[in-house]
């Protein structure tokens, strides 16, 4: 399919709630602009209001595109703020490199760069643009509400459903605590194996069984190095249906390697939403640091087969290429057991323990 290309400001303010997959509201969000769109990046205004904070979340994208120029948004319907967020992010960017800094509400947008003209003092009216939005959803690109409704998809099960599946709950920890490592990896092949074969996301039962199974650390680290590009999308129903039961102590995993499944399939929202949702349940995981690092450093899906996949690695902050060809067997690593999805990476060793300060190496 040909690549994105934006012309106008109003294409640019049209399609921006496709490639996120949601309305944006008092966000960031800077389009990463080669030859065609490269890359599309968002944060909350709360996040990038200042220099640390912007060099926190959004520091690394100059960086990661160096020969890149940049396309910034800020939404907010108090365009004050809004343009003081964008002399922040010029200041962190880099003037040189900003195409252009818009400030918009929603109905009317400003240029950073165009308000010393009398004819731009009372902005411009956004014009959508059908044509672009019309190619967004023949690409599949679907938009919601706002965030909060795509947060919601991974926000966990509520008191009622806890306690009306509380029986199933146990029967699951019970049948997960008396199973081997590879015992274990057996019984998640077969429930996701099924789930695929099926067609079908898992249901109650069989989401709780997979929630307690990843509480076994090698096969928690077996399924994040075997996950592939070609099959995150089914990954992403398995994931999503396990977290609709999951309880918050057996959450963080599956929201892991959703984030993952969502970040290989290009769906970087959704990858936000897994984070946040775990930041608060369990940020010392080895997961959630490897992951955070993923997604901090700025990496497009294509490069998860040139790097090495040890979670471990990751959260210390450390990115590596694989040897010359990528070839698995030149790491001495548990290969992942069959079945489990991604039969293509066959990469990764170690176990997701508690990371202590890791993170600040990273920094």
């Amino acid at each position: 399919m040909p690549p994105v290309r934006i012309r106008s400001v109003d294409q640019a303010i049209s399609i921006v709630p496709h490639l996120l997959g949601y309305r944006p509201d008092e966000d960031l969000v800077v389009l990463v602009v080669g030859p065609t769109l490269e890359v599309t990046v968002r944060a909350s205004l709360d996040q990038v209001d200042d220099p640390i904070g912007f060099a926190h979340h959004l520091g690394p994208v100059a960086l990661r595109f160096p020969d890149a120029e940049f396309l910034v948004i800020a939404y907010s319907r108090d365009t004050d703020r809004a343009r003081a967020v964008l002399m922040v992010a010029q200041a962190g960017l880099g003037a040189g490199r900003i195409c252009d800094a818009i400030a918009t509400d929603g109905e009317r947008w400003w240029s950073l760069y165009c308000e010393d003209r009398p004819e731009c003092a009372e902005g411009h009216r956004v014009l959508t643009d059908s044509v672009v939005q019309a190619e967004a959803v023949y690409r599949g690109l679907g938009v919601l509400a706002d965030r909060s409704t795509l947060a919601a998809t991974v926000a966990g099960p509520g008191a009622e459903l806890l306690a009306s599946e509380s029986q199933l709950l146990e029967q699951a920890r019970a049948f997960s605590d008396g199973l081997t490592n590879d015992e274990a990896t057996e019984a998640l092949t077969e429930i996701i194996g099924q789930a695929f074969g099926t067609q079908t996301p898992p249901g109650p039962e069989a989401a709780l069984r997979i929630a307690c199974l990843l509480t076994h650390d090698r096969l928690a680290t077996t399924v994040w190095v075997s996950t592939c590009q070609s099959a995150a999308r089914p990954l992403l129903e398995v994931w999503t249906a396990v977290l609709a039961h999951a309880p918050d102590e057996l959450a963080t995993r599956p929201l892991m390697l959703c984030g993952l499944a969502a970040w290989l399939a290009g769906d970087g929202a959704l990858e936000s939403c897994c984070l946040e949702r775990a930041a608060a349940l369990d940020p010392t995981d080895t997961l959630f640091g490897a992951l955070d690092f993923l997604q901090r450093s700025v990496l497009h899906p294509v490069e998860w087969l040139d790097i090495n996949p040890d979670p471990e690695v990751l959260a210390a902050g450390i990115l590596t290429q694989l040897p010359s060809g990528g070839n698995p067997s030149n790491w001495p690593n548990r290969p992942p057991q069959k079945g489990i999805p991604g039969p293509d990476r066959s990469r990764g060793s170690g176990r997701p323990r508690r990371r202590r300060d890791r993170r600040q190496r990273r920094r």
